[in-house]
């Protein structure tokens, strides 16, 4: 095994100390030559009472659709662990929080064309690749300007890239915020009425109702800062995890990310999100 920098003041002067023993299994120990402090490196479940594979799992089961008490509730019955339902939460937003910073670096192959729409959250995705951009969770109904450009800025830091055509409905908002963010000519907007019955808009309507359906058996996000965290966990699943019934694959993989996560891919995004 290559001797890594220390965690704390990253000399690369590290020996092996013994192994950290819990109730996960042992890792190993380091011992730093230079501030003479003892680590174990960083796999991304420091200092968790549980070990990756069953954090991962309640992560993936709450996202699948359990709630974090039907999770906890789960993984006692199963796994003979006790996690409570709080402490599945704050799995849910630290894990959200720390791919996605992951994620951000990587850059999808999209079509030209993207779907936007709105309601409490804005979202934004790819035509062919089915690609959840981004999502902005906003307080109320009132949708503004400023909020459409918002959730475009994110999506075109996701993607690197602008489009050549913006599908949404009718919105104002859209066409004066895709000529700030997308910057027209070179992206045209393309305005559709809901009453034109089954069109280019189906496809964004039909992934805002996943998002729906699932925020439906939560009750509903009660803070914007945890909702958005919990939104940004679920485009990961969504785009990462979840087989898209259509594609036949996942999102990420329709977009050219074939990363090698293996079956767990919840553990696979994590341990690439610390490297």
């Amino acid at each position: 095994m290559k001797a890594p920098s220390c965690r704390f003041c990253g000399s690369a002067g590290v020996v092996k100390a013994g192994w950290r023993y819990n109730r996960n299994g042992k890792k190993q120990r380091w011992l730093c030559k230079s501030c003479s402090r003892r680590f174990t490196l960083d796999d991304g479940f420091l200092g968790l009472w549980y070990g990756g594979k069953a954090v991962t799992k309640a992560v993936d089961l709450y996202h699948s659709g359990l709630s974090a008490r039907g999770t906890a509730s789960y993984m006692q019955r199963h796994e003979r662990k006790r996690p409570s339902p709080a402490s599945i939460w704050r799995w849910i937003q630290r894990f959200a929080e720390r791919v996605a910073s992951f994620m951000a670096k990587l850059v999808p192959k999209l079509s030209n064309a993207w779907h936007a729409d709105d309601g409490w959250d804005w979202e934004v995705m790819d035509a062919e690749t089915r690609f959840w951009l981004a999502v902005n969770l906003t307080e109320g109904w009132k949708r503004t300007i400023e909020q459409a450009k918002t959730v475009l800025r994110f999506a075109r830091e996701q993607a690197k890239d602008r489009p050549a055509k913006l599908v949404t409905d009718g919105f104002l908002a859209y066409w004066r915020a895709s000529n700030w963010v997308l910057r027209w000519p070179r992206c045209k907007h393309w305005p559709t009425d809901w009453r034109d019955g089954r069109g280019p808009r189906n496809l964004v309507e039909r992934k805002i109702q996943t998002t729906r359906m699932r925020v439906k058996t939560m009750r509903g996000l009660r803070r914007t800062r945890t909702g958005q965290g919990w939104l940004e966990g679920f485009r990961i699943h969504y785009n990462f995890v979840r087989t898209h019934v259509g594609l036949k694959k996942t999102p990420a993989e329709a977009a050219g990310l074939r990363i090698k996560l293996g079956r767990n891919r919840w553990l696979g995004l994590i341990s690439l999100s610390v490297t």
